[in-house]
């Protein structure tokens, strides 16, 4: 999810507040602390910058790496202000002595600790990474792998047949059998034209380009419904623009596409929903199903990545929007794509 997705959220909008709000108590302490002002007021300042800068860290959200980076962040800064609490109070009691300022050491261990979480949140955010680039080129040897199996176990035998079959006919002087193989050899050709047509279908959607992506998901949710046949596909996705730029439109789609498979093949279900609607400026698409649902106790954010939902995943992140998985109410899986007015303009190449 992006950042600006996370501050659209109550929980992310509360928590860039207590940053704010902590850095200026933070500067404001500083600034009264170099310019002599009462020691009460610069230890009240600092306090409560430390304690803004605390309340922020259970509002962080996001993957483990990126959670651990931000709540390290409100530490240093909640350390800043505690130093600046602990250099006001040691003023205000006025003792030659510093003893107040034995409380810097907690302050001091507390510093090098984020610091610390930091640098390992920057070394788990690099072997995510690494595991996803990984997992993204698996993903496309497994894609490559898998046309490569379609077209050689059935369109190139059926064209070798075919071939054969030709070579037979090429050699009858019977009219009526040749005008019967004819019709035949024009039946299979017109066979394997459908298959590369599917193929070419799921490569790059053309319904995409010529009627544009309202239209082209509701003939995604059409050929799913065909595929299984005890299963039904609702489609109602009259709000879906077609003015989108030609990436967005792909990757709404795919996504889409992604999500109907993955109810198809693992859900068990009877029935779909794929709807998209306007709420406020944002463009939601859902993908809803009847089937078995999530495990109780694995969280939608916690679910085994696949290769599939990485792609997702990836997707959602170049519109700029929020993905998510849920247990649907009533049961099933409901997916859904929160993308914002941002991302619905042209995206950089």
């Amino acid at each position: 999810m992006s950042w600006a997705a996370r501050l659209r959220t109550p929980g992310g909008r509360g928590l860039l507040a207590c940053a704010v709000a902590g850095i200026a108590l933070a500067v404001a302490g500083l600034t009264l602390e170099f310019t002599d002002a009462q020691p009460h007021l610069v230890a009240w300042v600092g306090g409560v910058a430390a304690l803004l800068f605390l309340a922020g860290i259970p509002l962080a959200r996001g993957d483990a790496d990126e959670v651990m980076t931000l709540r390290a962040r409100l530490l240093i800064g909640a350390s800043a202000g505690a130093v600046l609490a602990v250099v006001g109070l040691w003023r205000a009691t006025g003792r030659d002595q510093p003893v107040v300022l034995l409380l810097l050491v907690p302050s001091f261990l507390l510093l090098v600790t984020a610091t610390l979480a930091i640098r390992a949140a920057r070394l788990a955010a690099h072997a995510r990474r690494m595991r996803h680039l990984r997992a993204r080129l698996q993903g496309q040897e497994e894609e490559r792998r898998r046309w490569a199996q379609e077209l050689h176990d059935q369109t190139l035998q059926d064209l070798a047949a075919l071939e054969l079959w030709l070579a037979g006919l090429s050699r009858t002087h019977d009219p009526d059998r040749l005008a019967a193989g004819v019709q035949d050899a024009r039946g299979m050709v017109h066979e394997q034209i459908g298959v590369l047509r599917h193929l070419i279908t799921q490569m790059r959607p053309l319904a995409l380009d010529t009627l544009g992506l309202a239209a082209a998901v509701r003939e995604l949710s059409r050929r799913a419904e065909g595929a299984e046949g005890s299963v039904s596909v609702a489609c109602d996705v009259e709000h879906l623009p077609d003015d989108l730029p030609p990436d967005n439109q792909v990757a709404i789609y795919r996504i889409v596409q992604e999500a109907l498979s993955n109810a198809l093949h693992h859900a068990g279900c009877r029935r779909i929903a794929v709807r998209a609607v306007i709420d406020g400026s944002d463009l939601v698409v859902s993908v809803r199903d009847d089937g078995v649902g999530m495990p109780a106790e694995a969280p939608a954010d916690a679910l085994t990545p696949s290769f599939g939902k990485i792609g997702m995943r990836e997707r959602a992140d170049s519109l700029g929007a929020v993905l998510g998985w849920e247990q649907a109410e009533g049961g099933g899986t409901l997916v859904t794509l929160r993308v914002p007015a941002a991302g619905r303009g042209p995206t950089a190449s």
